[in-house]
């Protein structure tokens, strides 16, 4: 067997539009023999709180994190914030700030929604929330409930995906806010996904510019030759380096541990924490 450390850095929870609770991500990364995660859930990072204990008692490393909505020159992009201080209070306070948007535009997305004949009872959508933030993984499981739709990835298709009939544009940061929000509270950010960004190289040299810590190259939407790409930008520009599987628990994002990701990346970052 090989002994060979593998990580994932980048999964949800119910806490945000994850299927799985942070305690239940737990088990699952001990069963896939994972050394180490973190959980980045959109725009929150109270199910940190959850999961530290839970991995803590099984001797799985765990990294706080977070990934922040932002919008660079009207284009969506994701910050990454790894190591931040979950109490920091300006960090509470902006996230505070995505939630309660979110609720109103889950409201406008349901508003949206029976416009078209689709009715769905917004008290039992706020109900599968939990304490977690409302997103719109919890209005297709109500579709997919109501038999509105056949499956989760087609009320994205159909309904509620961008440029689809009730979808909603939601509360975004810019780049530069995100990163001083991560550092201010603690953390180094790394852009999100960026496999895009390389059509477009000078903007992406002008967002990396921004202060950015490091880049997310090992994601499921990166095939090798932007796996390449990205490593080669990383290291001329001494950049941190990380990867996960953005697991969500519904289907077509139930890959947890997928990419394999060395643990050795984990590591950096933590160095780089410290």
């Amino acid at each position: 067997m090989s002994s060979e450390k593998f990580v994932d850095m980048h999964m949800h929870s119910t806490f945000s539009d994850g299927v799985h609770t942070p305690v239940k991500l737990v088990e699952m990364a001990i069963r896939k023999g994972l050394s180490a995660i973190s959980l980045s859930d959109h725009d929150i990072v109270d199910g940190f709180v959850e999961l530290k204990p839970a991995a803590e008692a099984e001797g799985l490393e765990v990294m706080s994190g977070v990934e922040l909505s932002c919008e660079n020159e009207g284009r969506d992009c994701h910050m990454l914030g790894y190591g931040v201080s979950v109490t920091h209070e300006r960090l509470q306070e902006m996230l505070r700030k995505f939630r309660d948007t979110r609720e109103h535009r889950g409201i406008m997305i349901v508003e949206k929604l029976r416009e078209y004949g689709v009715n769905l009872d917004m008290d039992a959508i706020l109900a599968k929330t939990g304490d977690g933030a409302l997103g719109r993984p919890h209005i297709a499981e109500a579709l997919l409930e109501g038999g509105h739709v056949s499956n989760i990835p087609e009320a994205f298709a159909r309904y509620i995906g961008e440029d689809c009939p009730a979808y909603v544009d939601k509360y975004k940061m810019t780049p530069t806010e995100a990163v001083e929000l991560i550092h201010e509270a603690g953390g180094v950010a790394l852009l999100a996904h960026p496999g895009d960004n390389l059509q477009d190289p000078g903007g992406f040299e002008a967002l990396l510019d921004l202060g950015v810590d490091g880049i997310e190259v090992h994601h499921p939407h990166h095939k090798p030759p932007v796996v390449k790409a990205l490593l080669e930008i990383a290291e001329r520009r001494d950049l941190l380096v990380s990867g996960g599987s953005d697991f969500h628990g519904f289907a077509g994002r139930e890959n947890m541990g997928e990419p394999k990701v060395p643990y050795a990346l984990f590591e950096r970052v933590r160095d780089r924490l410290a």
